[in-house]
């Protein structure tokens, strides 16, 4: 938890404190939250712009809120600014509103939204949406707002008057598009729960294997069920209920059956292909470049695939990504001449120096593109060297580098010709 309490907090006039004072009504409960009253006066209190230049250092910053969600905490100095993020999709439309339910009496608020986080992990000081009095008395409400660009984004809650009451902020996602696509690429944890004890029961019961039994709970009827089971619980949904059922139905819960038909040996790992990535196709074509100068001295291919997985648990062996792009690359699996043998695994150190003679690019954008920028890579090789005239040969490597967070991998063909 970051308590960055600028000191410019300090300098509100003291008439000002006077005028919209506190009152002096004992705090309420979470579990019984009073009516909101109005008071005679409102002041809207922006949070004061650090030297930093990152607005949350302005705030005391206390977590995510997630969506179609709420958090609910308590104002405890006059004036104060206490802030929350949360994650959305590009062209995501949102409502955040400090709510009657759950807010204290007689509670004047302030609500500031800022960002995207850029790289550097700075919000910025530029407002994208504020607001004072639009919600039920003097409590705030930004009813509707078109966030253009995906990331994550800051709420800031503030006031002048409100210390010792509580408040409760409420963040709703209103197009059904705003859960970042991130949360899609694996089968949620709870889900695949779910579908394990399913076909543990089946096979239990009906004595089939554990394949045999996969169909039975992963059908149309199983998806709604788990859809119910985590969105439409009294406990708070998923992130990614946001986007509604058929965003479920169509995104994730093939996520969920590829892995298990894997899991189950019901067939090998299906890769599912990414779009077109900018970056990584200017990086392979100054690549591609070099090899063609000269002597046309190597040829590449590449690929990118999102990887079935299971989200907060172990990640998918890298063998089965091996046997799953073999499987999903007639290029690979069809290629008579060029026999592949795995050799020893490597760091993704040592396969960006094995490229960099022509390729160097490629080795530094693959992790911003396909990682989530911290996580450890890891990498398959496989080779061969086939001759292809009399005293020359041709050198296969094949290089598949999986990020086992962000559940893709990128397959790299890459033939230098003996000269």
């Amino acid at each position: 938890m970051r308590l960055a309490w600028n000191r410019l907090s300090w300098l509100v006039p003291s008439l000002l404190v006077v005028a919209c004072g506190p009152s002096q009504e004992p705090m309420e409960s979470p579990e019984a939250p009073a009516e909101v009253g109005t008071s005679t006066r409102s002041v809207l209190y922006p949070p004061p712009a650090p030297a930093s230049g990152n607005i949350v250092d302005s705030t005391a910053f206390l977590g995510p809120v997630g969506l179609n969600d709420s958090v609910q905490t308590r104002f405890t100095a006059n004036p104060q600014y206490l802030s929350f993020n949360f994650k959305v999709a590009a062209g995501a439309q949102v409502r955040l509103e400090v709510t009657h339910l759950g807010s204290s009496m007689y509670l004047d608020t302030g609500l500031f939204i800022y960002g995207p986080k850029d790289a550097s992990g700075s919000y910025g000081t530029t407002v994208r949406a504020q607001d004072d009095d639009a919600g039920y008395g003097e409590l705030s409400k930004v009813n509707s707002l078109t966030l253009a660009q995906g990331g994550e984004y800051l709420a800031v809650v503030s006031t002048g008057t409100g210390a010792g009451k509580q408040f409760r902020l409420y963040l709703g996602c209103l197009n059904g598009a705003c859960a970042p696509e991130d949360l899609f690429t694996a089968c949620d944890l709870d889900v695949a729960t779910r579908i394990e004890v399913c076909d543990e029961s089946v096979v239990e019961t009906q004595h089939l294997t554990p394949a045999q039994a996969l169909p039975q709970c992963t059908d149309a009827q199983d998806a709604h069920a788990a859809w119910v089971e985590q969105c439409q619980r009294p406990s708070g949904q998923k992130a990614w209920c946001a986007d509604g059922e058929a965003a479920f139905t169509s995104r994730m819960w093939p996520v969920c059956k590829d892995f298990y038909q894997r899991y189950y040996s019901a067939g090998p790992l299906p890769l599912t292909t990414l779009e077109d990535n900018d970056a990584i196709n200017e990086a392979r074509a100054a690549g591609h470049t070099r090899c063609k100068a000269g002597d046309n001295f190597c040829d590449e291919f590449l690929w990118t695939f999102n990887v079935p997985s299971i989200a907060d648990t172990q990640p998918t062996q890298l063998d089965w990504v091996v046997e799953g792009a073999f499987a999903a690359l007639p290029e690979l699996s069809s290629n008579r001449r060029v026999q592949f043998q795995r050799l020893a695994d490597l760091t993704y150190a040592d396969f960006a120096s094995r490229i960099a003679y022509a390729f160097p690019e490629l080795g530094t954008v693959l992790p911003a593109e396909l990682g989530d920028g911290t996580e450890v890579p890891v990498v398959a090789h496989l080779y061969d060297n086939p001759v292809v005239a009399p005293g020359a040969h041709d050198f296969h490597n094949l290089y598949l580098v999986y990020f086992p967070r962000s559940h893709r991998t990128a397959v790299f063909w890459l033939i230098q010709h003996e000269l």
